[in-house]
């Protein structure tokens, strides 16, 4: 795909194949900074990034440079999965992810960076989320100045025009409700649910506070822990009238009981559904949370926070413009890697399903091997078998693809465990075909099991 889309602006398909290899790697695998590619010289590394070395820091900084705009988008289209979105009735979140960028010399616009609690320099990362498949489906990158309500009609016009799903139920964050303009929007949209976080104005908690108390239904929910004290919430039903709407906005209003001090009031905007059950439409919104936690395993485990700077380092520190290219780029990968990684925790025990990133490379990835290339073959010979119980399946099932690398002769590669290791009852030898002939690599390989 990298070789189709990138490899006209790069210059050729191993330049785009390499620098994309080397940042989905590089978020797998953890390497915070394309700067530490200077000192990094790991063989089993540099093959799966597509070479024989390592790319150095320099080569593949040039290459992220390279990268424009259209090309870039050509990529993420053709490796996103919308398409699974089609004739479905399915639940979105739309969320801003500020990155901050620590420059005195380029005057970029400043925005508001939620987890620093301040006004700074950054630039924002506009990811739409599917919760029920905690998996990113797009992405847009911007400047600080971006309003999440503008964004949301800009995804909401792509998804329908591409994949034309039966019905698209949009979760969003009090940004989103900033004006009543933005509601205004939003109701033109018939055809779309909006489930959106009313902002927590003096006006609207008095509001929220003068309701009967006799209105509210107690629920009580699960506590902090197992064992815990259940939380009580009250939940009601009420409308808030928008200038410029007809009818009034449909509003859940819930109030969580506080163990001390005041009470804790929380308030949806509901468009364009009249019928489901307002404690259904809480549970909904709450998915949501999925998304925050993608957004901080992105920053934490996947490099997300240390992708390329939208403006140009070249360009004029008063006026540096605004480049989508690299940043979307490193992003989307990052994106990429983590369904990867998903999907890679789905395949072994339950314990391991919705695992972290951090959590597989410690227990999966990082694992000491030495590599054999024959004339036809890479082997790789796992040094250790511990926990080989779950990892044999996973490695058998690898063995059975036949996956070849191009930029390795087309050679197979092929997993086991070392021949000093114990062997199980039913080993059988990776390389049958391999093990039975006389020669100098038949006697190599001959010992590697699974």
């Amino acid at each position: 795909m990298a070789e189709r889309t990138l490899a006209k602006v790069l210059g050729s398909a191993e330049a785009a194949r390499r620098l994309v290899l080397s940042l989905f790697f590089r978020a797998a695998v953890g390497i915070e900074r394309i700067y530490h590619f200077e000192t990094l010289d790991d063989v089993g590394f540099a093959i799966l990034s597509g070479g024989s070395q390592v790319l150095s820091r320099t080569r593949l900084g040039a290459l992220v440079r390279a990268v424009t705009t259209g090309p870039v988008k050509a990529f993420a289209r053709a490796t996103e999965c919308l398409s699974a979105l089609r004739n479905q009735v399915v639940t979105l979140s739309l969320d801003e992810h500020a990155i901050a960028r620590f420059t005195r010399k380029f005057r970029i616009v400043k925005g508001w960076h939620t987890i620093r609690n301040k006004r700074m320099r950054i630039e924002k990362l506009f990811f739409l989320y599917w919760p029920a498949q905690r998996r990113f489906l797009h992405l847009l990158v911007t400047r600080a100045n971006a309003e999440l309500a503008d964004v949301a009609l800009l995804f909401l016009r792509a998804v329908r025009a591409r994949v034309h799903p039966q019905q698209i139920r949009l979760i969003l964050d009090a940004a989103a409700a900033h004006s009543h303009a933005s509601l205004i929007r939003f109701d033109r949209h018939r055809k779309t649910v909006f489930l959106i976080r009313a902002p927590r104005r003096p006006a609207y908690i008095k509001a929220w506070k003068r309701l009967p108390r006799d209105a509210f239904t107690r629920v009580d929910e699960p506590g902090r822990y197992v064992g815990a004290t259940p939380k009580a919430i009250d939940i009601t039903e009420t409308t808030t009238a928008v200038k410029g709407i007809a009818r009034s906005v449909r509003t859940i209003v819930v109030r969580e009981h506080a163990a001390r001090g005041k009470d804790r009031w929380h308030a949806l905007f509901v468009l364009h559904d009249d019928t489901t059950a307002p404690l259904d439409l809480l549970k909904e919104f709450r998915t949501r949370q999925h998304h925050e936690q993608g957004y901080r395993i992105g920053g934490h485990d996947l490099v997300l926070d240390t992708a390329p700077s939208g403006y140009p380092k070249n360009g004029q520190p008063n006026r540096p413009g605004f480049r989508q290219g690299p940043l979307t780029l490193s992003a989307w990968i990052s994106a990429l890697a983590w369904d990867a990684l998903r999907e890679l925790g789905a395949a072994l025990p339950r314990a391991f399903h919705l695992a972290h990133p951090r959590t597989l490379r410690r227990w999966i990835l990082v694992r000491d091997a030495e590599l054999i290339v024959t004339p036809s073959h890479l082997l790789v010979v796992l040094e250790s078998i511990r926990r080989r119980t779950w990892l044999r399946p996973l490695i058998q099932r690898f063995n059975a693809a036949h996956t070849t690398l191009p930029w390795l002769g087309d050679r197979r590669v092929a997993m086991g465990f070392a021949a000093h290791c114990p062997q199980l009852p039913d080993a059988r030898p990776v390389l049958p075909e391999i093990a039975e002939s006389s020669s100098d690599c038949a006697r190599i390989c001959s010992g590697v099991w699974c």
